[in-house]
């Protein structure tokens, strides 16, 4: 990287009074190549001199032997005394030296540590050489200010100096706060709803705002969706046209700038409503992914709270920029498994139409242990992931040859053994994938037995997944119901008696206590249905 940067800020030091100083730099770290990498980029400029140690106890020799040192650049992270203990030892021996510490693991704890201790600022490993230039541009005025203080023996000068220098580590230890406040959230995020929610969740706690929306813009329908809220809310906010440029969140969507609105109770502008009384203020930035605007993320303050103003924007403007990155994984992420699920259905379908008697039978599967999930109050995760599993349950037949899997007759023991090897070799198509995860149990197990007499691994009881012990009875009764080539498939009433029979020993007794209420309160059901346009 060139250094045009760093000697221009070595020429604005020189203007005041320190004309021809030569910085001496002392880089403290156990890495070969930072402490070669950092000192070979600071020897190709005029002006430093650069000197090296692997440890702390060999950096204190060298501040005490050269004197003068003006800054240190030290790892926190060193065997035998770290960076927290050095930073102490060196302001002993001379307070003025500017001291930047090197981690990569930027907890609050550590960093609130290293400052106490003495570090002026810090940076964060991985980082790149135009950080570092910057970090040496800071080291160098503020080395430039304690130097010019201590000349002039202007105590007054030097405290405001100083005060000034803490007011630019308070904001930047703020800001860093912030930042791993963010990366801490995002960092459990599993899907793009959950994101939406802690988005604006996180708004509101960064700004202390009472409110904050998030909107998706929909460029088809010409829309902004809200897509998150915290706070109440009026149902017209739900959907804004984009024609509607009176309204602020519109505005930010068209013109990709922020905005900082006043408004009263009484004129919203699309803000406001008769469920968020005494709305006072907002703040409004841009989403952007990759540079296109995706959406907007506003804050609202109220009667009882301070104004939002600058601060609210640059917080919401980190927000918005570190959780733009989270989404866009997300997003592409949804985009592949949505693609992926679509052809391991496309090659079940395929699969069971060889067989004129197992057509559609993993949809009809789905079908049903979805209406009996949702009977037994199965969370809308939980129906997802029943629904995934259902729709593949079959997908390891796959790997079953044809002559048995199709066989018009009984099938042989050891025919019977090879079947049995299909949900096995499902989970593991499944695996590899990286396909919801939480699925892979109810592929593996839906084979299971309430009494452990089932397969693939014996399971009894709840040591099955309850999912699992759903998609069971939904599979055994479209199996019951079907006909076969050695027999006629049962009627439905048959097939709901011989599953009630079964109960706590094939089935967990749960699952059939509500199969059975469903059963007889909704029998439309479990009536066959064509669901292969569905």
């Amino acid at each position: 990287m060139s250094s045009p940067s760093v000697d221009q800020g070595i020429s604005s030091v020189k203007s005041e009074s320190l004309y021809g100083h030569r910085w001496k730099v002392l880089i403290v770290d156990d890495e070969d190549v930072v402490r070669q990498t950092l000192g070979a980029y600071l020897n190709g400029l005029d002006h430093f001199e650069i000197f090296q140690a692997s440890n702390a106890l060999e950096g204190l020799s060298i501040v005490k032997k050269q004197g003068g040192m003006d800054g240190v650049f030290v790892d926190i992270n060193m065997p035998g005394m770290d960076g927290i203990e050095f930073l102490g030892r060196l302001k002993a021996i001379d307070r003025t030296i500017v001291a930047t510490i090197i981690t990569g693991q930027p907890s609050m704890n550590v960093i609130v540590s290293a400052m106490r201790a003495g570090a002026s600022d810090f940076l964060t490993k991985p980082f790149k050489f135009d950080q570092f230039q910057v970090a040496v541009e800071r080291m160098i005025r503020e080395r430039s200010i304690l130097k010019e203080n201590e000349i002039l023996t202007e105590e007054v000068k030097l405290k405001k100096a100083l005060e000034q220098i803490n007011k630019k580590l308070e904001s930047k230890v703020r800001e860093q706060a912030v930042l791993f406040a963010i990366s801490d959230t995002l960092s459990h995020i599993k899907n793009t709803n959950e994101l939406y929610n802690s988005i604006v969740k996180l708004a509101c706690a960064l700004t202390g705002a009472s409110q904050s929306y998030f909107w998706v813009v929909n460029r088809e329908e010409g829309q902004l969706i809200l897509m998150g809220a915290s706070g109440p809310y009026d149902s017209a906010m739900e959907t804004v046209s984009m024609d509607r440029l009176d309204v602020p969140c519109v505005r930010v969507a068209v013109e990709e700038l922020p905005i900082y609105v006043t408004k009263s109770a009484d004129n919203d502008g699309g803000g406001s409503s008769s469920n968020t009384p005494g709305l006072k203020n907002q703040v409004l930035v841009p989403f952007n992914i990759r540079n296109e605007i995706f959406g907007v993320l506003a804050v609202c303050g109220d009667n009882h709270g301070s104004y939002l103003g600058e601060e609210a924007i640059f917080l919401m403007h980190l927000l918005a920029e570190r959780a733009s990155l989270t989404m866009e994984n997300l997003l592409l992420y949804d985009s592949l498994s949505m693609n992926l699920y679509a052809t391991l259905r496309a090659l079940v379908r395929s699969l069971e139409a060889k067989d004129p008697y197992t057509k559609l039978h993993s949809q009809r599967v789905t079908h049903i242990a979805l209406r009996l999930g949702e009977f037994m109050g199965v969370n809308d995760e939980d129906l997802e992931v029943l629904e995934f599993a259902g729709n593949l349950h079959d997908i390891g037949k796959i790997g079953i040859r044809d002559q048995v899997l199709m066989k018009p007759g009984r099938l042989t023991r050891d025919e019977y053994e090879i079947i049995k090897a299909h949900p096995v070799i499902g989970e593991e198509i499944v695996s590899h994938l990286g396909l919801m995860t939480e699925a892979k149990g109810i592929i593996r197990h839906h084979h299971e037995r309430w009494d452990g007499k089932g397969y693939p691994d014996g399971l009894a009881g709840d040591s099955i997944p309850a999912l699992a012990r759903i998609l069971a009875v939904a599979d055994t009764y479209d199996a019951m119901t079907t006909d076969r080539p050695y027999r006629k498939g049962h009627s439905p009433a048959e097939a709901h008696e011989e599953i009630v029979a079964n109960s706590a020993t094939q089935f967990d007794p749960d699952a059939v206590a509500a199969f059975s209420d469903l059963f007889k309160s909704k029998p439309a059901q479990f009536v066959p249905v064509d669901l292969e346009n569905d």
